[in-house]
């Protein structure tokens, strides 16, 4: 059983996003509590030994350089993945150690690194109000048995290089030459929010923050810089992409957001959908605490999202959309 929890420093909760004394009307009319800024949890750095339990000859390796090294190898990670044929989801009654996931054959095969190591199935951990970063996988006989989870083939180095506060993992079964088939484990992990955790899980092996982005405020999605590949500040601690938006796009940006929610739904159907784009970066904001994610990229990702939408929702509140 895996869970998410902090060991090294305490995790923000989740934000109230339903409570009274805030500022902003929500479509039936209860008071919410948005706060101005996303928190941030003391950094933790991921440790040297899990490093070293996946590749040994990682130990002394700058973490940065194995980031941007991984980042440059994301579209071969890619590559790997599509050839594999696995279930989306699988039920928890049925919920095995391991799977076996066939090959399909390419006469350009990746190199044998660059496919998963693990399959991650994902449940929920909110079972407390109060610690909903504390997660944990012990009540798994008690959820339905037609209950599924969906699965997400993953790096074991990729997650230990990012997530400071991911338990190890279980050693995988490496072939030593081309197979049919990989057997990977499936990890049953729990997280404060499965919904987003596919925003969080493609980022880390795609280090893509446009895409991110789009997918955070799809509206605007069409008008926000693209990149070509992995972001150029991938495992630095200055967010390259993020430092191109000036205070008068993010402005013309909260203008169109606020525009396009009030011509779907006027003043309050506006509201409710920009509540629904709080909610989800609070979702991501959550899973990225509770795994211990530092990425500076990332971090500048969600606040810019998340000031773009409370700019949006104020407008809309002093209808100046």
């Amino acid at each position: 059983m895996f869970h998410v929890a902090s060991r090294h420093a305490p995790i923000p909760e989740a934000l109230n996003l339903s409570s009274a004394h805030g500022h902003y009307q929500h479509p039936i009319e209860q008071k919410l509590n948005i706060p101005r800024r996303l928190a941030r949890p003391s950094f933790t750095e991921p440790t040297r030994d899990a490093i070293a339990r996946i590749d040994p000859g990682l130990a002394s390796v700058p973490l940065e350089y194995v980031r941007k090294t991984l980042a440059a190898n994301s579209h071969e990670m890619l590559t790997a993945i599509s050839l594999l044929t696995l279930p989306s989801s699988l039920p928890c009654a049925h919920l095995p150690p391991s799977i076996d996931a066939p090959l399909r054959p390419t006469p350009q095969a990746p190199d044998t690194s660059a496919f998963p190591t693990h399959v991650f199935a994902i449940l929920s951990s909110r079972s407390s109000a109060t610690t909903p970063t504390v997660a944990s996988f012990a009540d798994r006989s008690s959820l339905p048995p037609s209950t599924t989870v969906p699965l997400f083939p993953a790096s074991a180095l990729v997650m230990a290089v990012h997530c400071a506060l991911l338990p190890p993992l279980p050693h995988p079964h490496r072939p030593s030459g081309r197979r049919a088939a990989l057997t990977l484990p499936i990890v049953p992990l729990t997280v404060p929010s499965p919904e987003t955790y596919p925003l969080l899980h493609a980022y880390l092996h795609t280090m893509r923050p446009d895409t991110l982005l789009a997918s955070l405020l799809p509206t605007l999605a069409a008008s926000l810089p693209q990149l070509a590949g992995p972001s150029s500040s991938a495992g630095s601690a200055k967010p390259a992409y993020v430092a191109q938006f000036s205070s008068n796009q993010l402005a013309r940006l909260a203008h169109a957001l606020a525009g396009a929610a009030f011509q779907r739904g006027g003043t309050q159907g506006a509201l409710g959908g920009l509540m629904a784009h709080i909610k989800v970066t609070n979702g991501l904001w959550q899973n990225v605490c509770a795994l211990g994610v530092f990425d500076a990229e990332l971090w500048g990702v969600m606040d810019l999202a998340w000031e773009v939408v409370l700019a949006a929702m104020t407008k809309i509140v002093e209808n100046k959309a």
